[in-house]
This record gives structure tokens, sequence and C-alpha cells, in this order.
């Protein structure tokens, strides 16, 4: 191969590059990288934050789950008791106004027999 046939070679391949060397897509591309870098970085923050992170927050969620899940059955058997509690007060309640009732009963029948003796 000649000097020459070299030459032409090296110039048909420049020609190629610059008719295929897209416009200013390059500059495009490298801004996009630069902002999906930046898109990146604050994903991984939002999501590996160690105080308010997505990651943290599903971790403390779960054990609160867990927690709240095996006091389960204390709970039941709390609600049962504060039941038990309830209905007891509502039966003394009303053996007090009963009580209370006999009492107001006996003391006006007291006035009314030292009223009429």
């Amino acid at each position: 191969m000649t000097q020459k046939q070299i030459l032409e070679s090296v110039l048909k391949e420049i020609k190629h590059v610059k008719e295929q060397m897209p416009n200013g897509e390059l500059k495009q591309m490298q801004v996009d990288v630069s902002e999906l870098k930046v898109d990146i970085s604050s994903l991984k923050k939002t999501l590996l934050n160690p105080d308010t992170g997505v990651i943290v927050n599903t971790n403390k969620n779960t054990e609160w789950r867990v927690l709240l899940q095996s006091n389960q059955k204390e709970f039941e058997n709390k609600l049962a008791e504060v039941e038990t509690l309830k209905n007891w007060k509502e039966g003394v309640t009303r053996a007090l106004w009963i009580i209370f009732g006999i009492i107001a009963a006996i003391i006006i029948r007291m006035f009314m027999m030292h009223a009429e003796g």
C-alpha cells in the first residue's frame, strides 16, 4: 500500500466519522448522565438515611408490628378485665341507687310518722 492510498484511506475514515458523529448528542448525553447521577444520589439519601430513611422507617414499623403482635394475647386479656370491671361497676351503681332510694324512703317515712305523732 502506498502513502497516497494510506492517506486516502485515513481521509475516508475521518469523513465517515464526521458524517456519523452526533450533533450535540454526546453533550446532551453527558448532561443527562450528570442529572441522573444527582437523582440517584438523592434517591440513595432518601432510602439509606440512617435517621429518616425509608429502610430505617420500614424496619421500625416492622419491629413495632412484631411487638404489638407478641402482646396481642395480653391486650385481649386486659380488655376482658376492663369489660368485667365495667359490668361490676354498673351492678354496684344500680345497687347503690336502690340502697339510697330505700334510705330516702325510710327517712321520709320517719318524718311522716314523727309529724303524725
